[in-house]
């Protein structure tokens, strides 16, 4: 909204890229120009309180906006069956610079996208919620196609599994939803704040997540009971990556400095690889970081696993990890820079390690190239989207996107989709 603190997209962000298949493309009722092309449509949230909706290829609006006037923070879900149904958690309670007034009471949102409408949701003021000052979903949901099942975290302490109940037609072009919830709250002898901002990861009947608190929970989807919990030092935002291997079932993990910032006799982020079904840390990286407020340094970037000639390693992106040069009454010369790094994925040891000159929260992605080679991308809060080598850290090509780019970009094919704070969806070509 005018004047508020969050303009464009930001955290996390992310936009969704569909190819849809042909009945359901139909069932949406595009205008002809769209409704005969094997379309790819961006979806996207953001503060704005719109969900934007726009063919990949030439950047025109495939249909108006769905309008809710309560802005989103995280990375919406779209549902995995080729239905035309969206999924997205408000992560803002206010649309203008007045904080005596918080005008969007906070809920969880599903979209009809034949209708182009939220047709079903539920609030985050929930009754039995732990958390009672804040009830924001940055979590991006998953659904099991199989079960016809949702499952979200929440930032107000509950886990949500929702059977949807979801009936599609795509001869009568309707699609609906009648969902019915099942909470789970879970407590620890660390629990104080509550509230759940990293995605939910899932192996099978498992499902992990951390926290505020720095509480790294196992729980059962079936059974809806916690199987294990680990105290990892601090309040825990980046969603984590899941490893499946002949050795085992892995996490990769990091946290933020929050709480020990404040304290001041533990500054660093740790990157941890742990044990999926035990919670045991199989080892341990440390990067020194620099206690900042109100936004955290630390991991707020979901690590990503390489593939083939990176297979091995595993690279994270921590945030402010060096202090402006020189700050006088807020105003600062310089700014937070970041690490960008990649450890190996059996022994934790650093691979490469680069010093970036501004800090990010950006989730880097990496693509494999028509030459077979690996890339990668990231933004960072100068604007700057960086193409680089995930085999050294180093920048192939760079390019302004005007403003921070808090958001994760998104990659089909040649095109990366992603949104900044200079208010602008930007489609980038990769040649």
């Amino acid at each position: 909204g005018d004047g508020s603190y969050f303009p464009g997209a930001g955290w996390t962000g992310q936009p969704l890229l569909v190819n849809w298949p042909e009945k359901t493309r139909k069932a949406m009722g595009f205008e002809p120009e769209f409704a005969d092309k094997d379309l790819v449509e961006v979806l996207y949230p953001v503060f704005d309180g719109n969900v934007y909706r726009i063919d990949l290829e030439t950047g025109k609006q495939t249909k108006p906006p769905m309008v809710t006037g309560c802005g989103f923070k995280g990375t919406g879900s779209v549902d995995p069956r080729g239905y035309p149904l969206l999924y997205a958690g408000q992560g803002l309670d206010d649309m203008d610079a007045d904080e005596d007034t918080k005008d969007c009471p906070f809920r969880y949102r599903i979209f009809d996208l034949i209708q182009n409408e939220e047709v079903s949701g539920w609030s985050g003021d929930d009754e039995v919620r732990p958390r009672k000052d804040w009830g924001a979903f940055d979590s991006s949901a998953l659904v099991n196609a199989a079960t016809d099942t949702l499952i979200e975290p929440g930032e107000n302490g509950l886990i949500y599994k929702v059977k949807l109940n979801t009936k599609f037609d795509a001869k009568a072009k309707t699609v609906s939803v009648d969902p019915k919830l099942t909470k789970l709250e879970y407590k620890t002898t660390i629990s104080g704040k509550f509230g759940i901002e990293s995605s939910a990861v899932a192996y099978r009947n498992l499902m992990f997540a951390s926290d505020n608190d720095g509480n790294l929970i196992c729980w059962d989807a079936t059974t809806m009971q916690v199987v294990w919990a680990r105290d990892v030092g601090d309040d825990s935002d980046a969603s984590m990556v899941l490893e499946e291997t002949p050795e085992g079932v892995f996490l990769y993990h990091g946290n933020t400095l929050d709480d020990r910032g404040h304290a001041g006799d533990d500054n660093f982020t740790y990157l941890r690889k742990l044990n999926a079904l035990t919670g045991e840390v199989v080892w341990e990286y440390q990067v020194p970081t620099v206690a900042s407020y109100p936004n955290n340094g630390g991991l707020l970037a979901t690590p990503v696993l390489g593939e083939g000639e990176i297979s091995d390693l595993v690279i994270f992106n921590v945030s402010r990890t060096t202090e402006p040069l020189l700050c006088v009454f807020n105003k600062c010369l310089g700014d937070y820079g970041g690490e960008l790094l990649a450890l190996d994925r059996k022994t934790g040891k650093a691979a490469w390690t680069r010093a970036l000159e501004f800090w990010s929260w950006s989730s880097p992605v990496v693509f494999t190239g028509k030459d077979g080679h690996s890339y990668g991308v990231f933004a960072d809060a100068s604007g700057t989207l960086h193409l680089f080598d995930p085999n050294t850290g180093e920048d192939y090509s760079t390019v302004s996107l005007g403003k921070n780019v808090e958001a994760s970009p998104a990659i089909y094919n040649d095109m990366i989709v992603v949104a900044s704070y200079d208010k602008k969806i930007f489609g980038i070509k990769i040649s």
